[in-house]
């Protein structure tokens, strides 16, 4: 679905500029023939400024909805992260979070960094090489 948006979006807005682009040359250069302005004005806003603007909807839509998504899965892994801190009694894993929070290694290890940073959190490196984060409760 927001292929199909982004492509309308895309497809509008380079139809609505061009005729717009190319109307306003043509209002430009007219002589002063009223019909002649007439029909480049209603061409203008019929085929140049409805597919621009509905082509700029588009494309701030799709931008809104990308930001909420953004937002939503934010707070998902926020709750993941309280969540296991409190069953797992403060101590955890970057491959618990990982495993939790369905991400890539190295973004759980980010995660869990800056939330370490924020929270005071110490380290403890076991003999495998994992890396317990102990967060106080």
């Amino acid at each position: 679905m927001r292929t199909i948006q982004k492509t309308l979006a895309g497809a509008c807005l380079l139809f609505g500029l061009s005729i717009s682009l190319l109307a306003t040359a043509q209002i430009a250069d007219a002589d002063d023939d009223l019909e002649d302005l007439a029909e480049t004005g209603a061409a203008l806003v019929l085929f140049g400024l409805a597919p621009t603007a509905l082509g700029g909807w588009l494309a701030w839509n799709l931008r809104h909805s990308n930001r909420q998504t953004s937002q939503s899965l934010s707070l998902q892994q926020e709750q993941m992260f309280l969540q296991l801190l409190q069953n797992q009694a403060g101590d955890l894993t970057i491959i618990q979070f990982a495993a939790a929070a369905q991400l890539p290694i190295e973004q759980a290890k980010t995660f869990l960094d800056q939330k370490a940073q924020l929270l005071n959190a110490t380290f403890e490196v076991k003999d495998t090489g994992a890396i317990v984060y102990r967060f106080p409760l």
